[in-house]
């Protein structure tokens, strides 16, 4: 599995989805729908930032936004599921949606919650652990490899500034961390990320 977790604020949040959607041809999908309504796809930084608070972590959980980026030269067929909810349990609705697939690639958008920076994070099944769960049928993982080392290389040396162990810090966040906000996995993390 590939994986990338980094810190990231509002500017660095749009200036990695424009290039999503100017250097790749990826598209960029919520990873379930809200209850009772039809799965969101995004084509723009604008439209995304219609539906969420993009830099804003409310929860303080690292996973304000979670998103999906399907690309069609890594599998053909994009896969909407609907699923069934129990109404007791969700105000009573009946369903929701999600993509699927094993080539999906998943950008979970953490962000500011009062003076603390939440993690984001970039990931995706290996072709290995994709066969594992049996979702490895009509991917081509080469062009996902290549795909990935695109994104991760344009995360990592493009608009890093700075890194923390295992995570590099992007500008917005590296400028809130010099004027004394945390690094964290999640708020609620007891130790924070120390600027090397």
């Amino acid at each position: 599995m590939a994986n990338l977790d980094f810190f990231a604020a509002e500017a660095d949040q749009r200036a990695l989805v424009t290039f999503l959607f100017s250097a790749t041809n990826v598209r960029v999908f919520e990873s379930y729908s809200e209850y009772g309504r039809e799965l969101r796809e995004f084509r723009s930084v604008d439209e995304l930032a219609d539906a969420f608070r993009l830099g804003t972590d409310e929860r303080g959980n690292g996973t304000a936004v979670l998103l999906q980026l399907w690309s069609p030269s890594v599998m053909k067929d994009l896969v909407i599921t609907r699923i069934a909810l129990r109404p007791e349990y969700c105000a009573g609705h009946t369903f929701r949606y999600r993509i699927d697939g094993g080539a999906l690639i998943q950008l979970y958008l953490g962000g500011v919650h009062e003076r603390v920076i939440t993690k984001s994070h970039f990931g995706h099944f290996s072709e290995v652990g994709a066969r594992k769960w049996g979702l490895d049928d009509g991917v081509d993982w080469q062009e996902l490899k290549t795909l990935s080392s695109k994104i991760q290389y344009h995360i990592r040396k493009r608009l890093a500034v700075a890194k923390v162990p295992g995570r590099p810090v992007l500008p917005k966040a590296f400028e809130l961390v010099r004027s004394g906000y945390a690094l964290k996995d999640a708020a609620q993390t007891p130790w924070e990320y120390r600027l090397e």
